[in-house]
């Protein structure tokens, strides 16, 4: 892996890595619409009929249904623009080979330009191939990865040229604008861009102080757009950091004891990044357990981050990119860590996308220090490549459709909440009651924190008209979260049906005056208080919903206020 090569340009590197990571990729045309893709992309109607484009800029991520916590406007106008063009799952999954080749590319062209062409070349081509990504170019919703590693990297090879020439400032704002706009990693780009300004000069074998205080002007231009998205997001989701809920099992927790929760988790980044071996469509309790005390857990990672951070120092010398691909890497996964600022998830693939280049950049350099000849090195390199390829493209198939997805969820993490939950909607809805309810209260039992599990279980207690159990868990579940509208509206007819008709009344009160206008609430609330003799409020729901109602809802809703005449 050595430099023996002086035609090999940085150019040729970005080029080919480029070619491999979107030939790796093109299976994934083959896939359709799965798991979280329909609701943010096929079943959004906004994407298929944008009213304008600033109304698109301003539409969260997720849908407002599913809380709307998260803001991506540059993704979102990306979709958006392929459902002009076709709704076909093909398309979108063609346009994600595009986004993978480039974003691809310009990461080994930043490696080229930082490390010379071969180790360049080498960790362009791990990266291409690393079978982690999968989940992002395969799955549909793995654009906003794509699109803002090619911002972030673009940003950071404006910043090496601004070295020399400040206009490329301008590059460095606008890749950190698109980025930021498509990926909330994007936070890290000023701390990348000091790193690659030092590791530039390492590389070199200079003094790497100076490059990092020439680099100031580009870390405060790529802060910028960073700072204004922050400042806007608020207009959007509502909150200015966060993510739209707090991970199964860290609700509660302070930084340190998610600091403690994760370090715990910190060997599968290790293993996820460096031995991607066994892949997973779901890492959630109880598949991964989350550690509230001390453990041999805890120990291994210790180890596992100091023994990285003295082979680092060692190789210091020899082998800088190692200790500047680690350095990356911790940088890069810190928005995910749960630590800063909490999230929905405790760990993803997809999330390692970008925290993958400073593995494979850690990777080629200490390839390339080693006393190996060039000969076998080659091999080596070729061997992990075919073998990445291999892994990744047997990978893609899972996300050809949902029941594919389903089975790998099944397969790869058999007692995770997701797969419980899951496997229990699936049984009622196969009239397998006992089955369906085992499976749901073994969900609740693995992710107690989470209401979405118990709110299924108390919608098929409704329709089995066990009531009595139906408004205890439901009763849970807004303990847990009472923002949402889905136990509003169950709760006041499930009071109604087990004979509490007072407080059916006021459950469907407070259930209208949280979410005025829903369609479904309503619906919920009118017969309860017809009921309870309340016409006056029924009516002026039904006044205040009609419009947003079925047909068969609305009939329902004239037969319950058929009652109240005369009243």
């Amino acid at each position: 892996m050595a430099d023996r090569q002086p035609a090999l340009r940085a150019s040729h590197v970005a080029l080919l890595s480029a070619l491999v990571a979107g030939t790796v990729a093109a299976p994934a045309v083959l896939n359709g619409y799965v798991e979280d893709a329909h609701w943010i992309i096929e079943q959004r109607p906004p994407l298929a009929h944008p009213s304008s484009f600033g109304a698109l800029l301003l539409e969260p991520y997720w849908p407002r249904t599913f809380g709307g916590g998260v803001w991506r406007p540059a993704v979102l106008a990306s979709y958006a623009l392929d459902r002009q063009i076709s709704a076909s799952a093909r398309w979108l999954h063609a346009v994600d080979v595009l986004w993978t080749a480039l974003a691809a590319g310009l990461l080994a062209l930043l490696a080229a330009r930082l490390a010379g062409p071969t180790v360049g070349l080498a960790a362009g081509l791990l990266f291409a191939t690393h079978p982690v990504h999968v989940e992002v170019t395969a799955s549909g919703v793995g654009r906003a990865e794509l699109m803002a590693a090619a911002g972030y990297a673009a940003s950071l090879l404006c910043a090496l040229r601004a070295r020399t020439d400040r206009r490329w400032l301008i590059g460095v704002a606008l890749g950190g604008a698109f980025a930021i706009a498509s990926k909330e990693h994007a936070a890290t780009l000023p701390a990348t861009v000091l790193l690659i300004a030092a590791g530039r000069a390492i590389f070199a074998g200079q003094d790497p102080r100076p490059e990092q205080r020439a680099a100031l002007a580009a870390a405060a231009c790529a802060a910028v757009p960073i700072v204004c998205y922050f400042l806007a997001r608020p207009l959007v989701t509502g909150a200015t950091f966060a993510a739209g809920g707090i991970a199964p099992g860290l609700k509660g927790m302070g930084a340190l004891g998610r600091a403690s929760a994760m370090l715990a988790l910190s060997p599968e980044w290790w293993r996820l990044l460096f031995v991607p071996i066994h892949l997973s469509a779901d890492y959630s309790p109880a598949q991964v357990t989350v550690a509230t005390g001390l453990s041999r857990v805890h120990a291994l990672a210790l180890a596992l981050a100091v023994g990285a951070a003295l082979v680092a120092w060692r190789l210091r010398r020899a082998a800088p990119g190692v200790a500047i691909g680690l350095a990356w890497t911790a940088i890069t996964l810190a928005p995910v860590s749960n630590v800063l600022v909490p999230t929905e998830i405790l760990l993803a693939e997809r999330t390692l996308y970008l925290p993958s280049w400073g593995a494979v950049l850690a990777l080629a350099s200490a390839g390339a220090a080693l006393p190996w000849r060039p000969r076998v090195k080659t091999a080596v390199l070729a061997l992990l490549v075919l073998a990445g390829a291999a892994r990744s493209v047997a990978r893609a198939s899972i996300w050809q459709d949902d029941d594919r997805w389903f089975a790998a969820l099944q397969r790869d993490a058999p007692r995770s909440y997701r797969t419980l939950w899951m496997e229990g909607q699936d049984a009622f809805v196969a009239q397998r009651w006992g089955t369906g309810e085992r499976y749901l209260r073994l969900a609740i039992a693995a992710a107690p924190d989470l209401p979405g599990p118990r709110d299924d279980l108390a919608a098929f207690y409704a329709a089995a008209g066990q009531w009595h159990p139906a408004v205890a868990l439901l009763h849970e579940s807004l303990a847990l979260d009472s923002s949402r509208s889905r136990p509003w509206t169950m709760l006041p007819r499930a009071l109604l049906g087990a004979g509490d008709t007072m407080a059916a009344a006021r459950a469907a009160a407070a259930a209208v005056r949280r979410f005025p206008g829903d369609g479904d609430v309503g619906y919920g609330a009118i017969g309860p208080l017809v009921v309870a003799g309340d016409c006056v409020a029924a009516r002026a729901v039904a006044l205040d919903v009609r419009a947003t109602l079925t047909p068969a809802a609305g009939e329902r809703v004239d037969r319950e206020l058929h009652s109240c005449k005369g009243r």
